[in-house]
């Protein structure tokens, strides 16, 4: 919260680049990356991203050293569509281990299981509805073994408020592949609900759809970065 304060602090007194762009804490870079190449107009008009495709990068880590750990204990994997196949539905992904092989390190966690693997990354933290309250943007890669589409889920996860709260999380967008042909299904994410949230509040829906394979762009021109902002300025 006080990074976000200093933020709209130095926005006011026009100290920052952009201040419609809000910080954005990177946990893992190269997928931060592939992410805002696969949908940098989202992140554009989420705030998350400026017209260079440059992020306002926060200095904090809220406290946390082992994201892989705690979404493999506590992270529901009902968010999946139809990758069900020899995945059951658990409480967590701690539930599948039983069926596959489970790997970990500090910001993810993969299982390979006999028909698809699936990978899990922590990739950044931000306040992705501007709503005021900072999420956990997770990426889970389902890639099927015999062939077929292959999908990365881009959930949304509030931050744990005690460290035994279960974990849910809501899909902001869902980027699936057949060979070379790639599809980017986005949802407007206003709702993002805790695993103990009102079950009647609304689900989120498809907002729009962005056919055919997504272009990788060339990175912008280095930016100098802000001076002991406590944030800076990066570019892709």
């Amino acid at each position: 919260m006080f990074i976000m304060r200093l933020a709209a602090l130095l926005c006011l007194g026009g100290l920052l680049f952009g201040c419609a762009t809000r910080p954005v804490v990177v946990v893992e870079k190269d997928q931060f990356i592939r992410m805002a190449r696969q949908m940098r107009h989202e992140l554009q008009a989420r705030g998350l991203l400026d017209n260079d495709g440059s992020y306002l990068a926060s200095f904090s880590l809220a406290g946390f050293s082992d994201y892989g750990e705690t979404l493999f204990r506590r992270l529901s994997p009902a968010f999946m569509l139809d990758d069900a196949g020899d995945v059951f539905p658990g409480e967590s992904f701690a539930a599948l281990q039983p069926q596959g092989r489970v790997k970990h390190w500090p910001n993810g966690f993969s299982i390979d299981q006999p028909a698809r693997k699936l990978t899990l990354t922590m990739i950044a933290i931000a306040d992705w509805n501007n709503d005021g309250q900072d999420e956990w943007i997770v990426s889970c890669l389902a890639e099927p073994k015999n062939g077929g589409r292959t999908r990365t889920y881009y959930l949304l996860v509030p931050p744990p408020r005690h460290e035994r709260e279960p974990l849910k999380g809501t899909v902001a967008a869902v980027y699936e592949c057949f060979g070379l042909a790639c599809n980017l299904y986005v949802r407007d994410s206003k709702v993002i609900e805790r695993a103990a949230a009102d079950p009647l509040a609304p689900p989120t829906v498809v907002q729009d759809v962005v056919p055919g394979l997504q272009p990788v762009t060339a990175p912008p021109s280095k930016k100098a970065p802000a001076a002991r902002s406590g944030i800076e300025e990066r570019n892709l």
